[in-house]
């Protein structure tokens, strides 16, 4: 089972949030601007409580609108489609919650189903008249109720599975939401994604815990159980622990192992007073919670102690490398073997990048990247470490632009390249020339340019006019060609930006490059008739070293004035 798309309504700063939910996906977006919220809200979707809503979970405080919150899923196994079907359309389960609260600040959760229901209210279960002989023999479905004696639910649910079955032709049937249907809570809970997540600022000493609260507990215990479940060693384990029970309650209490019964026997006596019995019930446990209560995580880096006692990088790489051995194990599972009935996973981690070194940190999102072929996992970040521009498909920026609206997410629905290969291509080698690409998620604005030497002078003349800002980012395009490539992603996730090109001896790409700006978003700067010339550096100086370095060499000058057109792109490309 996959989630696919996520409603939120009313929760905290999630006033009307809709997100579309991939396999990895990384969630991009300033502080405070819903981030957190939305993996509290998958949170308490996923789990089968109410605890943790307050006050401050109501958007604005106000408790009369209640929280909604709908997912849809798809991709059910075998196994979840044959219970979960009743309450499924073609194959994807959409689920709604509505979390309400009384005067008294009590908090209730009611459950909703989408459902296809025949159009026809007497093939219904909840037919108002179906006691009613006269009429319910007189419909379709009275061939199939006896011809006396009264109607029961029973004997009316029956007939209406057998008209179905009968006659499928003749049913119509519309998609309806329908509130609490019978039984579907208590099957919907033991089915639905299982919900990993580690926020950034709970101490990362708690998460290296084996104990099942705990995220690494939690993913010994995935490992574990699917060995359980294959291993035919671990299958006669459990057996011999079901024969240690059997041995001590005996056959049903009757023959119960003889110390333990005179120790119940023992302790009536002393309770004589209060006229009760006792009856000690030793249950044999499950051979995942045998291995939770003795597994221990030892590292040995000079010196052998416990996870929890070396540094937080160490303790964050050995989760995420247990995430990376999950995923490798589990596409082997899928590839060699029947799958095992067990719930699907999403792993949610806030601000991965901390405590890791900026390698380390690049390697830890390949294998997220990777675990999301098999389980999905969604990250928040503000590292550029932690995204790939290749990955565009795969980011989501999340932004409050106003108290009113709340948060809200911005995704590219569609391939910018399509059919384009060497678009593409082209677009995927840029990271080569500019690995620093992955800032412009980040940025208040950006600023395409066209060579090194304009990235290089352009902040130091910002410096000079006090205008330097550290949220717009110079990026390097190499090129025209890159520039417009760019513009592509920036136009999608709605990022201001500057697209500084030099007018020379090009015109169909200074064309193309004013053809997609987006006037709402970016703009563009023709320089006339090139940068170099326009900054005017003197050419002995460019000659005998790097252009960047000479033009730096230049400026660093203060007595060097700016000509006209330098001074309005530099407040251009900073204002």
């Amino acid at each position: 089972m996959k989630l696919r798309r996520f409603h939120v309504q009313n929760f905290k700063s999630l006033k009307d949030f809709e997100l579309d939910v991939d396999g990895f996906l990384v969630l991009i977006g300033p502080n405070n601007a819903g981030k957190s919220n939305l993996f509290y809200a998958l949170d308490l979707f996923l789990s089968s409580t109410v605890r943790g809503i307050d006050d401050v979970s109501f958007s604005d405080f106000d408790r009369k609108r209640p929280i909604v919150i709908q997912a849809t899923l798809d991709e059910l196994s075998q196994d979840e489609l044959a219970k979960l079907r009743p309450w499924t359309d073609r194959g994807v389960l959409t689920v709604r919650k509505e979390y309400t609260s009384d005067e008294s600040g009590k908090i209730a959760a009611e459950y909703c189903a989408t459902m296809p229901l025949p159009k026809e209210p007497w093939l219904r279960d909840d037919f108002e008249d179906y006691k009613n002989s006269d009429i319910v023999r007189n419909l379709p479905i009275g061939e199939f109720i006896p011809g006396s004696g009264r109607i029961t639910k029973e004997i009316y649910a029956k007939a209406i599975e057998d008209f179905k079955a009968r006659y499928p032709e003749r049913i119509t049937y519309q998609v309806e939401m329908r509130r609490n249907p019978a039984g579907f809570k208590q099957v919907l809970d033991g089915y639905m994604p299982e919900f990993h997540f580690m926020p950034a600022v709970r101490d990362v000493t708690e998460e290296t815990k084996t104990q099942a609260s705990a995220l690494l507990g939690k993913l010994m215990n995935l490992v574990i159980a699917r060995v359980a479940t294959q291993n035919p060693s671990f299958q006669q384990l459990q057996k011999a622990l079901r024969e240690v029970e059997r041995i001590i309650e005996g056959n049903g209490g009757v023959s119960k192992l003889a110390e333990v019964a005179e120790l119940e026997r023992s302790l009536e006596q002393a309770l004589a007073i209060w006229d009760v019995k006792v009856d000690i019930n030793v249950k044999a446990p499950d051979v995942q919670r045998v291995f939770e209560l003795g597994t221990k995580v030892n590292v040995f880096d000079g010196l052998a102690t416990d996870i929890s006692d070396k540094g937080h990088g160490l303790q964050r790489s050995l989760i995420f490398a247990l995430l990376r051995v999950w995923a490798g194990q589990s596409r082997q599972v899928g590839e060699t073997t029947a799958p095992v009935r067990q719930r699907s996973n999403i792993f949610a981690f806030e601000e991965p990048e901390l405590f890791l070194h900026p390698q380390v940190a690049r390697a830890t999102y390949e294998a997220l990247r990777e675990l999301g072929r098999t389980d999905q996992v969604m990250i928040a970040t503000h590292s550029p470490h932690f995204v790939n521009m290749e990955d565009y498909l795969n980011v989501a920026m999340i932004r409050k632009t106003s108290q009113e609206r709340g948060s809200e997410a911005v995704r590219t629905p569609t391939d910018l390249f399509g059919a384009d290969s060497d678009s593409r291509k082209h677009f995927n080698l840029i990271k080569f020339c500019n690995p620093d690409r992955n800032e412009m998620f980040f940025a208040r604005k950006v600023v395409l340019v066209e060579g090194q030497t304009e990235k290089s002078v352009l902040p130091l003349l910002a410096r000079r006019l006090e205008l330097f800002d550290h949220a717009v980012t110079i990026v390097n395009c190499e090129g025209k060609t890159s520039i417009i490539l760019c513009m592509r992603v920036l136009n999608a996730f709605k990022i201001p930006y500057l697209a500084a090109y030099d007018k020379d001896d090009q015109p169909s790409l200074n064309e193309a490059i004013e053809r997609a700006v987006e006037k709402d978003i970016g703009e563009s700067f023709c320089v006339d008739p090139c940068f170099e010339v326009v900054a005017g550096v003197p050419q002995p100086a460019a000659s005998k070293r790097s252009k960047p370095f000479a033009a730096v060499e230049y400026f660093n000058n203060p007595e060097v004035a700016l000509s006209p057109a330098l001074e309005e792109l530099v407040r251009r490309a900073y204002r």
